[in-house]
């Protein structure tokens, strides 16, 4: 799962901040999540309206950050709900309408705290490493978020400072996705970057599915405790054996 962050001051203007999402809803984006910091409502409303109407919807699905009026009027996908927002992903859903619910994670209290909302569906946890929308804000590291992987009882998005060269680390932690700002806005060429990072969380994703189904060979097997406890047998039988 590969989310692009729209940030609109990495642009020099409202133009070309427009083509840029076009053209990655077009070379391959899935999931493009509205995030219109420092803006007016009204403002946020038009530009949110503008992005959905040039993604191309049957590739792309849009997420809006913590906007419900802009929600109400786009209909989008998804909706995020800021880490300091105390509101329920049930209401998040009843308010923007929206079917899929994130929410940011920064901490183990956080994760602890709405690790039982059964109505949000995924944690985009981090700030992992060290970002340019962030330079001066705490990170995580490779270590701690992996830690709140394992804790977290829903899916895991990274998010934070992932680029082409640790994309990968990401992905070993069991995350489903990644979330990016900077790697997309600031690339020189848009439909490659796209491509590498969807070849990357692809490869990961080839692995995990290949572990899954060579677990369910093995469940095919051994469908008893009687077969588990004589396959235990043979195994402390070779141990001996070569001893």
């Amino acid at each position: 799962m590969l989310i692009y962050i729209t940030d609109i001051d990495k642009f020099n203007n409202e133009k070309s901040f427009l083509e840029n999402i076009k053209l990655a809803s077009f070379y391959g984006i899935n999931f493009i999540q509205i995030r219109l910091n420092n803006l007016d409502q009204s403002k946020k409303i038009e530009i949110s309206k503008k992005i959905n109407e040039i993604v191309d919807k049957e590739n792309t699905k849009i997420i809006v950050n913590q906007d419900f009026e802009s929600s109400k009027i786009i209909s989008p996908y998804g909706f995020h709900i800021k880490s300091k927002e105390k509101i329920t992903g049930h209401l998040a859903k009843l308010e923007s309408g929206a079917s899929w619910i994130s929410k940011s994670i920064h901490t183990k209290d956080e994760l602890y705290e709405n690790n039982n909302d059964l109505d949000i569906d995924a944690f985009v946890i981090g700030t992992i490493y060290k970002s340019n929308s962030h330079p001066n804000g705490p990170t995580l590291g490779i270590e701690k978020f992996m830690e709140l992987v394992r804790l977290s009882k829903k899916p895991v998005i990274g998010i934070g400072g992932i680029n082409l060269q640790n994309i990968d680390a990401i992905k070993k932690s069991n995350a489903i996705g990644v979330a990016m700002i900077s790697e997309l806005a600031n690339t020189n060429n848009l439909e490659k970057t796209i491509n590498k990072l969807n070849d990357h969380l692809k490869k990961e994703a080839d692995i995990s599915n290949m572990k899954i189904n060579e677990l369910r060979r093995f469940r095919m097997l051994y469908t008893t405790t009687e077969s588990l406890d004589k396959l235990l047998q043979n195994i402390m039988i070779i141990i001996k054996n070569k001893k």
